[in-house]
């Protein structure tokens, strides 16, 4: 028999025992408490009817007394007898054999004859009619006296019959626990059960089987294993035994082909490896010319990206110099021009005193051209002009700044000067816009001598880095909701201090969404972008990169936590030294 159809069989007899037991146990206990529920409700309707019966029996004596005692005339004894009866047959429909009740009702007529008695009128004066009273009077509280020891008997019977079923409902609740208890033992005993007469066979079967796989994996050839089981263990243990006759007959024939390979291995080993040596010479070669290639690519690239920024800051300066001098004119006459219109208007004043009432021509002029608008209005241009034209100044002088064209060489310079003309030209990208704020610009200066530099180079790489953040937060915005944004505005963090005599720190955070590990070790790598295609070369930071360690002998750095925003480090030596010379020389050759 297969071990699933075991496992089915035994499964199937286990369920329709266990169905069976609950099924019929549950019946019986529902018929049990429903009998006995029935039992107990019909013990408290006795109990309850025959207190009843009590009372109206009660209410009914003394009524009867008052009309023998005080000689009135009874009223509604009717109704309580009426209830008295009532509450009687009900005791007989709950008590049908009750012989009590025989004698309550015997003894309740002669109750019922003598209040008709009573009703009729006598002589209440006569000696006849208070002997008479007495002896009725003595005959009620018998009577009373009788039912009421009947009635008890009645209510102590029913309490009786309530007491019993309480009795059997709690040995109900008793066995019915048992049962449970009995049911949850041959639930556990099931899986003991099916442990030993399926599972334990099958377990030492795959025992045997396990060590017959050691043994032939060992290198014995010639184990056979023979399982009587009855299921699909002793077919595996057959099949198992003709795979090792099989495996033995492969293995003398592997054995001869085994010597035939190990010649033919030999020989191929001797080719391979002249070829291997061979291949070797070639993937150097191969190597040495891709570096070379690489670095002919790099140096092409950084060529062409200085020979841009040399054309650029030729332009930038040209644009400087030729807006410098029309700015420069505008500038110095409008404070002669700004002191002219006060002089006139100063005039027009004194002409207003001396002649408070022109002709009809001026005053409809006056009209026409709203002097008094004119006259509030006029300064307010000609300073907005002042205003513009110190604007542009300061513009032309950033950008001359920033270009540094006729500062070549090395030489000592405010590199705040260079940072706050960087973050002036980019002004532009940091102003507000429709959607979304302005990016905020912190500056924690510090107190940093002049240092040695080729200023225009510095300036492009902070111009680089600034730019960099400038795009992580303008992106980061673009996912975020206005909400968001303005709860937490963009910013960029610019810190300077010099950290020992001859070392300046320069860092520029954001506090953009950060950048990871894997990105980090390839930021400063030739034609490395994160960017869409067309929007960067991939040069900027290769570019500042060489700039700040070959040209300045520094440190340049990233530190970025996902989440938190990124932070780039400049770090370069106050003064160059010898290092000036040998710069000086590469640059020259570079723009040669």
């Amino acid at each position: 028999m297969k071990i699933s159809t075991k496992f089915i069989a035994s499964s199937a007899v286990v369920t329709a025992l266990m169905t069976v037991v609950v099924g019929g146990s549950t019946v019986l206990r529902n018929q049990a408490d429903k009998s006995i529920h029935q039992k107990f409700e019909k013990s408290s309707r006795m109990i309850e009817v025959a207190l009843q019966s009590e009372i109206d029996l009660t209410n009914e004596i003394i009524i009867l007394k008052d009309y023998v005692l005080l000689k009135d005339r009874y009223l509604d004894i009717e109704k309580y007898q009426t209830k008295f009866l009532a509450d009687i047959n009900e005791l007989e429909r709950l008590m049908p054999q009750a012989p009590e009740l025989d004698a309550i009702v015997r003894r309740h007529q002669f109750l019922v004859r003598l209040a008709s008695e009573l009703a009729d009128p006598i002589d209440t004066l006569s000696e006849t009619y208070l002997a008479d009273s007495q002896q009725d009077f003595r005959a009620i509280n018998a009577f009373n006296r009788d039912i009421d020891f009947f009635l008890t008997k009645l209510i102590d019977r029913a309490r009786q019959q309530e007491f019993l079923a309480e009795q059997e409902l709690a040995q109900l609740q008793r066995t019915s626990q048992m049962v449970s208890y009995a049911i949850v033992i041959f639930i556990l005993l099931v899986p003991v059960g099916n442990f030993v007469l399926i599972l334990l066979p099958v377990i030492r079967s795959l025992g045997k089987l396990q060590r017959g796989a050691q043994t032939i994996s060992a290198g014995n050839l010639d184990y056979c294993l023979n399982l009587q089981t009855g299921d699909e263990i002793e077919q595996l243990s057959h099949e198992f035994s003709r795979m090792v006759a099989k495996l033995a007959k492969s293995h003398s024939v592997l054995v001869e082909r085994s010597s035939e390979l190990t010649k033919l291995n030999h020989s191929l080993e001797n080719e391979i490896s002249d070829r291997e040596r061979a291949l070797r010479e070639r993937k150097q070669a191969q190597t040495e010319l891709q570096q070379t290639l690489h670095e002919l690519q790099s140096t092409q690239s950084q060529l062409i990206q200085t020979e841009k920024m040399s054309s650029l800051g030729q332009l930038v300066a040209g644009v400087a110099h030729e807006i410098n001098n029309p700015v420069n004119f505008i500038h110095g006459n409008i404070t002669h021009a700004s002191q002219y219109t006060q002089d006139l208007l100063e005039l027009l004043h004194l002409y207003q005193v001396e002649f408070p009432n022109p002709g009809d021509e001026i005053q409809e002029k006056l009209k026409d051209i709203d002097f008094e608008f004119l006259l509030d209005d006029l300064p307010k241009i000609l300073s907005s002009m002042k205003m513009g034209s110190v604007r542009i100044q300061q513009i032309v002088l950033s950008l001359r700044t920033f270009s540094r064209l006729d500062e070549a060489d090395m030489k000592e310079v405010d590199i705040h000067e260079g940072i706050d003309s960087t973050l002036l030209i980019l002004q532009n990208r940091l102003r507000a816009k429709p959607e979304h704020p302005q990016i905020q610009i912190i500056k924690e200066y510090g107190q940093l001598p002049l240092v040695e530099c080729y200023a225009g180079q510095l300036n492009q790489v902070f111009m680089n880095i600034i730019n960099n953040a400038i795009d992580a937060l303008e992106s980061h915005n673009d996912q975020r909701s206005l909400e968001d944004i303005h709860t937490h505005p963009s910013k960029i963090t610019i810190c300077t201090q010099l950290i020992s005599n001859n070392q300046v720190l320069v860092r520029i955070a954001d506090n953009g969404p950060g950048i990871t590990g894997e990105v980090q070790q390839k930021l400063f790598d030739p034609f490395f972008t994160t960017k869409a295609v067309g929007q960067g070369t991939g040069l900027g930071l290769s570019i500042s990169y060489q700039i700040i360690v070959q040209r300045h002998s520094g440190v340049l750095g990233c530190e970025s936590e996902l989440g938190k925003g990124t932070e780039f480090w400049i770090n370069i030596p106050l003064h160059q030294q010898k290092k000036q010379q040998i710069c000086k020389t590469e640059l020259e050759t570079v723009q040669a």
